[in-house]
């Protein structure tokens, strides 16, 4: 009998990521994409599924309920905050998803390519009207919000372009850098008060959920870049959007937001110093390979009774 891999969020119509399942699905697996993502129609193809794939469309308890055959809910990226975890792990179900590594190193690239972008606003090049200054990274101080795999390789490649490196994390003294220094403060606040430019890089929590509000915007100088590679739900977007306005931040380079996608309405949209991209930070051919290629051992091993490896609730098998 075919194994029925259900997708569930409209990103999986990405010919490349359908590409690499199609390639690296074990034999008697089916991937189906439907032609509507409503509730209802999920509802009902998840009755014969054996496999949910999310993205950034909630996965909740209710579609698991749904699909009594369920041995796997896998996601390509490292981050499951779209899925019912607790959801999942009553029901026994493994949640796969990609471990932080495989991602961070693109990501980490793609904060500095929002950064350099602000610094330098290429969109400006061709223009008619006086060019405005280029904004340095050497000397600044860059404030790092996150220390996992993400923030470690912001940190290396600030180094690099010669920046002064302050970090907040709730693991402190777990990052030991090789070769330059960095400093960890024990408050956010300090971090933002002495940061020419922010970059959040930590998983979404209810703790972290709102983190950088108009409190926090207020803290950070008015010469600052906020840079978020992270969840968009990490800021505060109306507080966000007031702060760019009122000029109590230089600029903000978002590859996530809230709401995301972002309504073409919105004035994030519309204002010259944000620059956007649409949560494609890891969207590098060899990271949406490999993850694939992960994604559909998880699915074999699941099929087959097996223990499934890189998941997000490993407690099931205790």
């Amino acid at each position: 009998m075919t194994a029925k891999i259900l997708a569930i969020d409209p990103r999986w119509r990405q010919p490349a990521r359908i590409a690499f399942m199609r390639e690296y699905l074990p034999e008697g697996c089916e991937l189906i994409i439907p032609d509507s993502f409503e509730p209802d129609r999920l509802v009902q193809e998840a009755q014969s599924a054996r496999v949910l794939l999310g993205g950034q469309v909630p996965l909740s308890a209710e579609l698991m309920a749904a699909a009594p055959h369920l041995c796997l809910i896998g996601k390509l990226g490292t981050g499951v905050d779209s899925i019912d975890i607790e959801a999942a792990t009553r029901a026994g179900i493994p949640v796969a998803h990609a471990p932080g590594s495989l991602r961070a190193t693109p990501v980490a690239e793609h904060a500095f390519t929002l950064l350099l972008m602000l610094c330098r606003r290429p969109w400006l090049w061709n223009s008619h009207a006086a060019m405005p200054l280029h904004v340095p990274l050497q000397g600044t101080t860059l404030g790092i919000i996150g220390l996992g795999n993400i923030g470690r390789r912001l940190a290396q490649r600030a180094a690099a372009f010669d920046m002064t490196i302050l970090a907040y994390t709730r693991t402190r003294g777990k990052f030991q850098p090789d070769g330059f220094h960095m400093e960890e403060t024990e408050k956010l606040e300090t971090l933002l008060s002495l940061a020419d430019h922010v970059v959040l890089s930590l998983p979404l929590t209810p703790e972290t959920h709102g983190l950088i509000g108009a409190r926090e915007l207020a803290l950070m100088k008015r010469s600052a870049f906020l840079i978020n590679v992270s969840r968009g739900k990490h800021v505060v977007t109306d507080d966000l959007v007031t702060a760019l306005q009122a000029g109590h931040l230089a600029g903000a380079g978002l590859d996530v937001t809230d709401p995301e996608p972002l309504p073409e309405s919105h004035p994030l949209r519309r204002l010259p110093n944000v620059v956007l991209s649409p949560h494609v930070a890891g969207q590098s051919e060899h990271v949406q390979r490999e993850s694939c290629r992960l994604l559909c051992e998880s699915i074999r091993l699941a099929l087959n009774g097996d223990r499934v490896q890189a998941i997000a609730n490993p407690q099931i098998y205790h």
